[in-house]
C-alpha cells in the first residue's frame, strides 16, 4: 500500500489524532495541504529491512503527484533501550540501516525529525498476537454486483487472544501467451532514400526492404507482476473464537485477461491492533465514498503520531507494529472455466485482423502505389515505434494496396510489451 494514504488525504478534510486539521480548500485558508506530514509505518516480525514512508498531502485531486519528504531523521526505539536508525533510500522512502524484526511483549515508537527541525513522535505500540493464514483458496462467484469472476479468500487464526482485524496487501503474478506469436522477426535491410552510385556518378533511388530472421529471444511466454494499491481490511463471514474464515481479499471478472492461462497471488496478512484497524477503516470509509464532502462527513482520523512541541507541524498517519504471514495461491483457468473462451486480450487489443501495411517497395507491395491508397503508414514506420510483429506472408492475389507481409499489434505477437520473458523463481506449473 506503498503512499495509499497521501493519495487518499488529498481527496478529503481530515483531522489528526490530537488537534483538528482546518485543511485548506481556498486561497483565504491559513493552512494548505501540503502542510500536513503524510507517515506510513508498520514494522513486521519479519527479519527484513523494514520500510517508514514519509510525503506531504497533495491537492485535491486523486491522480495529483506525490510530494515526498526528503531529508529526514527517522529512528525507531524499543522498550529494551535499542535504537534502529533508518536511511532514505529512495525518496520518501527510509529503510533501516540493519535488518530487524519486531519482538512480541516489546514496546516501539518513531521519531521523527523533517529537515526544518520540526519534531514528530508516535505512541508507543506492540505485537497484539500471531498471524496465522489457515487456507488460501479461489471460488469461481458472481459478486454482489451481478459480475461473475474469481474470488480470492483468506481463512485466518490468532492462536494468542480473540483478536481478529487483519489488513492485507497482495502481488499477483499472472503468464501471459501472445496468441499471434511466430517464430520469425523483421529485421530491416535498407530504409530507403536517394544514394550516388560512385560507378555512374548518378544518383539512384534506393527501396526500403526488410527480411525475415529468427527471434532473437523469447517472445511467445511472459510473466507480468503488479502489486495491489488499495486497502482491504478483514470482512470474514464466520467467526468462532479466534478463528475468521471467508476473508475476500480480491475479486477478479472473468473478462480480466490476467485470468486468461495461469494466475499466482502472494497474500500477506497483518494482524493489527484495535487502533490501527480503526484507523485504516476511517480511511477505507474516505477513499469508497463516490461523493466525499456530502457523504463522508469530515471528522477525526484519529492516528498515533503527534508533533513534539505542538506547533504547527501537522502530521496525519499511524505507527503499526504487527505480526505478518504470507500465502501463495495458483490456478488455471481452465480449472474454473473448462472449455470456455478466453478473456478479450490486453488493452481491448483485436488480435484477429492482421493487417498489411505497404513496404514502399514496388518490386514487393501491390499493383496500386501508396499514394493511391491514401498514403497508407508504411512497414517501416510501424517498425520504428515497435508497433507491430510479423504475422504472415501475405499471398492474397494480388495485393491491392498492401505490403508483402501481414503484420500484427505487437503485444499480439510479442508477449514483452506486456510482461517480462524472465519465469519468477516461485512459479510452478
Amino acid at each position: 500500500m506503498k503512499l495509499r494514504i497521501a493519495n487518499i488525504i488529498g481527496l478529503v478534510i481530515l483531522s489528526a489524532c490530537v488537534e483538528e486539521i482546518p485543511i485548506a480548500t481556498d486561497l483565504q485558508s491559513s493552512i494548505a495541504i501540503e502542510d500536513v506530514l503524510i507517515v506510513e509505518a508498520t514494522l513486521t516480525d519479519e527479519l527484513k529491512e523494514q520500510e517508514i514512508l514519509l510525503s506531504r498531502g497533495t491537492s485535491f485531486s486523486s491522480d495529483a503527484p506525490v510530494i515526498f519528504e526528503q531529508g529526514a531523521q527517522v529512528n525507531v526505539i524499543d522498550a529494551m533501550g535499542n535504537t534502529y536508525d533508518f536511511e532514505e533510500r529512495e525518496s520518501g522512502a527510509y529503510r533501516s540501516t540493519e535488518p530487524f524484526a519486531v519482538q512480541q511483549n516489546v514496546d516501539y515508537q518513531l521519531l521523527i525529525t523533517v529537515a526544518n527541525g520540526t519534531e514528530y513522535r508516535s505512541e508507543t505500540s506492540r505485537i497484539s498476537g500471531t498471524s496465522i493464514i489457515d487456507d488460501i483458496y479461489a471460488e469461481r462467484m458472481i459478486s454482489d454486483n451481478e459480475v461473475e469472476g474469481m474470488a480470492i479468500f483468506v481463512d485466518s487464526s490468532n492462536p494468542g487472544g480473540e483478536l481478529n482485524d487483519y489488513r492485507y496487501i497482495y502481488e499477483e503474478t499472472y503468464k501471459i501467451i501472445a496468441p499471434n506469436w511466430r517464430a520469425f522477426e523483421f529485421e530491416i535491410i535498407s530504409e530507403g532514400g536517394v544514394v550516388l552510385n560512385e560507378d555512374t556518378m548518378e544518383f539512384e533511388q534506393i527501396f526500403p526492404d526488410v527480411t525475415l530472421v529468427p527471434r532473437a529471444q523469447e517472445e511467445q511466454v511472459c510473466f507480468n507482476t503488479v502489486a495491489s494499491n488499495e486497502i482491504i481490511l478483514s470482512d470474514g463471514l464466520t467467526v468462532r473464537g479466534n478463528q475468521i474464515a471467508g476473508n475476500q481479499v480480491r475479486f477478479i471478472n472473468r473478462s480480466n485477461p490476467i485470468l486468461s492461462h495461469r494466475y499466482s497471488i502472494l497474500v500477506k496478512q497483518f494482524l493489527q491492533t484495535a487502533e490501527a484497524a480503526k484507523f485504516y477503516r476511517t480511511l477505507l470509509q474516505f477513499s469508497q465514498s463516490e461523493s466525499l464532502f456530502s457523504e463522508v462527513q469530515p471528522g477525526f482520523l484519529e492516528g498515533n503520531i503527534e508533533e513534539v512541541d505542538n506547533s504547527e507541524g501537522l502530521v496525519i498517519g499511524f505507527f503499526n507494529v504487527a505480526s505478518v504471514t504470507e500465502r501463495r495461491l495458483f490456478f488455471n483457468y481452465a480449472d474454473f472455466f473448462p472449455g470456455e473462451e478466453l478473456p478479450p486480450y490486453f488493452d481491448g487489443l483485436n488480435c484477429n485482423n492482421p493487417f498489411s501495411p505497404p513496404l514502399g517497395n514496388p518490386d514487393r507491395d501491390g499493383p496500386t502505389s501508396p499514394q493511391d491508397c491514401g498514403a497508407p503508414r508504411p512497414l517501416l514506420d510501424y517498425l520504428a515505434f515497435e508497433e507491430i510483429e510479423f504475422f504472415e506472408s501475405n499471398t492474397s492475389p494480388p495485393p491491392v494496396c498492401q505490403g508483402p507481409y501481414l503484420v500484427t499489434p505487437r503485444p499480439c505477437g510479442d508477449c514483452t510489451a506486456l510482461g517480462t520473458n524472465v519465469q519468477p523463481e516461485f512459479w510452478i506449473e
